[in-house]
C-alpha cells in the first residue's frame, strides 16, 4: 500500500515538470522569418516572408548562395496566407524573430493596416518591437527582395539602418507595432511610418550579382515619412517636412544640417542633442500650444567666407539656425492642414492631458479644430565648439 502511495505520490510530483515540453518544436523544422512584406493581391492578402537560409549563414563568406530566401502565400487574411507557406516552404514558419514589417504602398493606400497590425499583435509567438515601414512606389515584397552590402540578411541591414538613421538623422524615425497600434486607436492621433525605396535596377535586385560590385546595381533607401488618417495611408512628407515633423514630435537626437550664411554659402551644424517641449495654456478662453526646441550644436564645415571666430558670430549663426528650426515647424503644419488635415502631432493629447473637458469637447470633430488650432514656435540653439579652426581659409585659399 505504501509502495502504491509513493508512485502515485511520485506521479504527480514529475507529471507537471514534463508537461512543458509538450509544444516543443525542434531548431532544424523551423523556417526563421526575419522580414514580413504585406501586399494587395486582389482582394486577397499576399504575404512574403523572408527567411533565413541556416546552411549558409553557417558557412559565412565565400558561398555563392544567398543567406535568404523568400516564401509567398496569398488568402482572404494574413494568418491564413502565412500558414499557407507551409505549401512551399519545407519548415513551419517561426515569427517570433521579425524583425520588420513591410507594407506595400498599394496596400497600405487601399486596405489600410489595422487588420495586420492587430493579428500580429495578437500572436503570442510574435514580440512587438520589430520596425514598421510602408514601401514607396513599390511592393513590400520587392523590398524584402534585395541583396544588400556588409548585412547578408536584407531584413536586418533595414532594421539597424532606420534604427541608427533616427539616432542621427533628423528626417527619419521608427515606429514599433504597439506605438503604431496606440496612434491608429488615438482618436486625435494620426500615425506616421517612414517610406523606404528601392533604388536602381530591380531585375537583379535579387541576385548575389547586386553584391559582387562596390556600388549596387540596386539598393534600399529610407524616404520620407508616410501619412496616415487612421490606418489608411493618403500621402507623404518630404524630407524639409520629415525634419520639422521629427523636431515637433522630440524625434530628433542628433542630426546635421546646413545654415545659410549671410553673404551666401552655408555654416554646416552638428546637433549633438535636442528635446522639444509642448506647453498649453489657455489664451482668450482657447487653448494654444506652445513648442520649444533647445538644441546644443557644434560647427561642422565652413563653406563661406563668414567669420566665426567672435561671439557676434557664433549668435548670428544660432539666431538663423533658431529661424530655420521654426521655419521647417511652420511648414510642416502648415502643409499637414492644408493638404492632409489630420493632426498627426499629438496636439490633441497634449491638450487632452492639460485642459480635458476641453478636449472632450472637441474630441469627435478634432481633425477640425486642429485646423484653427493656435500654435507658437520657439527655437533655442547653442553652439558650444566651433571644431579645431575658428576662421575658414577660404577666403586666402580664394585669393
Amino acid at each position: 500500500m505504501m509502495k502504491s502511495l509513493r508512485v502515485m505520490l511520485s506521479l504527480i510530483v514529475i507529471l507537471p515538470l514534463m508537461s512543458g515540453c509538450w509544444d516543443r518544436q525542434e531548431l532544424n523544422q523551423l523556417g526563421i522569418m526575419l522580414g514580413l512584406g504585406v501586399d494587395r493581391d486582389g482582394d486577397m492578402i499576399k504575404v512574403s516572408a523572408q527567411v533565413v537560409v541556416p546552411r549558409e549563414v553557417a558557412k559565412g563568406q565565400g558561398s555563392n548562395a544567398t543567406s535568404v530566401t523568400q516564401y509567398q502565400a496569398s488568402a482572404r487574411t494574413l494568418l491564413e496566407a502565412i500558414q499557407k507557406l507551409t505549401e512551399t516552404s519545407p519548415r513551419a514558419i517561426f515569427m517570433a524573430h521579425i524583425r520588420v514589417l513591410v507594407f506595400g504602398e498599394e496596400f497600405a493606400r487601399e486596405n489600410g493596416i489595422y487588420d495586420v497590425v492587430e493579428a500580429l499583435l495578437r500572436e503570442p509567438d510574435v514580440r512587438p518591437d520589430y520596425y514598421v515601414m510602408v514601401a514607396r512606389k513599390t511592393s513590400a515584397s520587392n523590398i524584402l527582395n534585395v541583396l544588400t552590402h556588409l548585412e547578408d540578411i536584407p531584413a536586418e541591414k533595414l532594421f539597424n539602418a532606420l534604427d541608427i538613421s533616427s539616432k542621427s538623422w533628423a528626417p527619419t524615425t521608427t515606429v514599433t507595432s504597439d506605438k503604431l497600434m496606440q496612434y491608429i486607436l488615438t482618436p486625435s492621433m494620426s500615425p506616421v511610418i517612414t517610406g523606404v525605396e528601392l533604388i536602381g535596377d530591380q531585375k537583379i535586385a535579387g541576385e548575389t550579382k547586386n553584391v559582387e560590385t562596390i556600388k549596387p546595381p540596386a539598393s534600399l533607401h529610407f524616404s520620407g515619412l508616410s501619412v496616415f488618417r487612421k490606418d489608411k495611408l493618403i500621402g507623404w512628407l518630404n524630407q524639409n517636412d520629415s525634419k520639422g515633423y521629427n523636431y515637433i514630435r522630440d524625434n530628433v537626437k542628433s542630426t546635421i544640417g546646413p545654415t545659410q550664411c549671410p553673404g551666401g554659402g552655408y555654416v554646416t551644424l552638428k546637433t549633438l542633442r535636442t528635446k522639444t517641449d509642448h506647453k498649453v495654456k489657455m489664451v482668450r478662453g482657447e487653448p494654444q500650444i506652445h513648442l520649444k526646441v533647445n538644441t546644443v550644436s557644434v560647427i561642422g564645415s565652413v563653406d563661406c567666407e563668414m567669420e566665426i571666430g567672435s561671439m557676434e558670430a557664433i549668435k548670428q549663426l544660432e539666431e538663423l539656425a533658431q529661424d530655420r528650426i521654426v521655419e521647417l515647424m511652420k511648414g510642416t503644419v502648415s502643409l499637414v492642414r492644408s493638404k492632409y488635415k489630420v493632426d498627426i502631432f499629438g496636439f490633441g493629447q497634449d491638450i487632452y492631458h492639460k485642459h480635458p473637458k476641453i478636449y472632450k469637447r472637441e474630441e469627435k470633430n478634432w481633425d477640425k479644430y486642429f485646423q484653427n488650432l493656435n500654435i507658437t514656435y520657439e527655437a533655442n540653439v547653442q553652439i558650444r565648439r566651433i571644431g579645431t579652426l575658428d576662421n575658414s581659409f577660404m577666403k586666402k585659399a580664394k585669393e
